[in-house]
């Protein structure tokens, strides 16, 4: 075995020494509010094949993992010697990849084998590594699982090598930060929680988020700490300092995405509110922050087509309410910017990032607008969002003039129809989701 794997490979000396001194697995026994992702409850050794994993830093990805081959050798699926670990923060190009791999693939013993490869993205030239093994069937038997925080980046190389992937129904998962649905699983004690209580979670979600590391914060000491904070702020900036982009820059972007916050507006536009960058710098950096699950942007949509506009004026959110809180606190420190968190935008965007998790998402702009549209099985979905006690006539201007399958107007608390449009709290509407 490799050397510096050694502490993540501890199942092979048994399976009492990986579950007490495995880093992630000791790590998660030590939160107070435990959430143990299962997707990899889909895989199976009988089913080989390469897979993969993505989703944002600090998401669990990794200990998912680790879940994974504590239950495959609890369950005598597999035996440890065909296991292997492998982080990519130490393999500095290709060759040593192939390397690493050839020889696990060559001291595996008979019967299946399982290869995690986390954060792959790391080693240049990582796909051609893959796909010349996969070539010589050096897959056939057994489960290479990849893992990566650039989304695009990881499925893209991906389609190189079609057909070579196994037989499995599903060989792409991504992980998502909580959603308030299982955020409300995970802390309220009762199986349906009363109004007022999601009414309490919902605003502690609007802090913390689905990031479980927050979650525990709150749960532990009544508030996120700063290390917390400068932790995922390390992060996204080492992200993007290791693909060479430039600090300042990013700084500047974040700041104007802040700005703008749920407003529409065009790559040109935005450029010009920077003014210190082109408008291909700017498109570059807001698909990288894209890729790492940071932000996502909405089209305008064309209700006749059933699709969006891509040159028209986009919306950008940010993912999740704690990577919002992140890059606001950045800021504030970093350019003394003392406004407050803008709790509307948090919502608005936390409904539009719940919505793009379940179908295509977009916006609707005709002689108003509508907040959110999404499509869920073949059904076009309107979404405003009044964070407010009242509600005004103009405020469903749009949603009376269209036509479409499902309109709800999300609020603080009004419940009940208003002007034939159902209304509900924001909080029933996340649980529900």
């Amino acid at each position: 075995m490799i050397e510096s794997t050694h502490i993540h490979n501890r199942f092979r000396e048994s399976l009492e020494a990986f579950e007490q001194e495995d880093p992630h697995l000791k790590a998660l026994l030590q939160l107070k509010v435990q959430h143990a992702p299962d997707w990899w409850r889909q895989l199976s050794p009988a089913e080989p094949g390469i897979f993969i994993l993505t989703g944002g830093r600090q998401i669990g990805k990794s200990t998912s993992c680790k879940l994974l081959i504590q239950n495959w050798i609890t369950q005598n699926k597999i035996i440890p010697n065909n296991i292997l670990y492998l982080p990519c923060d130490e393999i500095f190009d290709a060759k040593q990849l192939s390397q690493n791999i050839r020889f696990f693939l060559q001291s595996c013993q008979t019967g299946p084998f399982l290869l995690i490869i986390d954060e792959i993205t790391y080693v240049k030239d990582w796909d051609r590594v893959i796909k010349a093994l996969a070539d010589e069937g050096a897959f056939n038997n057994g489960t290479c699982l990849l893992t990566g925080s650039d989304t695009i980046i990881l499925k893209e190389a991906a389609m190189r090598f079609p057909g070579r992937r196994g037989k499995a129904n599903q060989t792409d998962f991504h992980l998502f930060p909580l959603s308030f649905h299982e955020y409300v699983q995970l802390l309220s004690t009762n199986k349906t929680p009363s109004q007022n209580e999601l009414t309490v979670l919902l605003e502690q979600y609007l802090q913390c988020g689905g990031y479980l590391r927050a979650i525990n914060d709150v749960a532990h000491d009544g508030k996120i700490l700063e290390s917390t904070y400068r932790t995922y702020e390390q992060w996204i900036r080492g992200d993007l300092l290791r693909r060479g982009k430039n600090e300042d820059s990013l700084m500047a972007i974040l700041q104007a995405l802040m700005t703008i916050g749920v407003s529409q507006i065009s790559y040109s536009s935005l450029t010009h509110n920077i003014g210190s960058l082109s408008k291909e710098t700017v498109m570059d950096y807001c698909r990288l922050l894209e890729r790492m699950d940071v932000l996502i942007n909405l089209q305008a949509f064309d209700m006749n087509k059933r699709q969006g506009f891509p040159r028209k004026d986009r919306k950008f959110h940010f993912t999740d309410p704690f990577i919002y809180q992140v890059i606001h606190r950045w800021l504030q420190r970093e350019n003394n910017n003392n406004v407050s968190p803008n709790v509307s935008t948090i919502v608005e965007a936390c409904v539009a990032s719940h919505c793009y998790r379940l179908g295509h998402t977009f916006y609707f702009k005709g002689d108003g607008e509508i907040d959110i549209i999404y499509l869920q099985k073949g059904l076009i979905n309107a979404i405003e969002v009044k964070w407010s006690k009242q509600l005004r006539s103009q405020d469903l201007k749009m949603l009376k003039k269209i036509n479409v399958d499902n309109a709800v107007i999300l609020t603080k608390d009004l419940t009940g129809k208003v002007e034939r449009t159902t209304s509900m709290p924001a909080c029933n509407f996340l649980n529900n989701l």
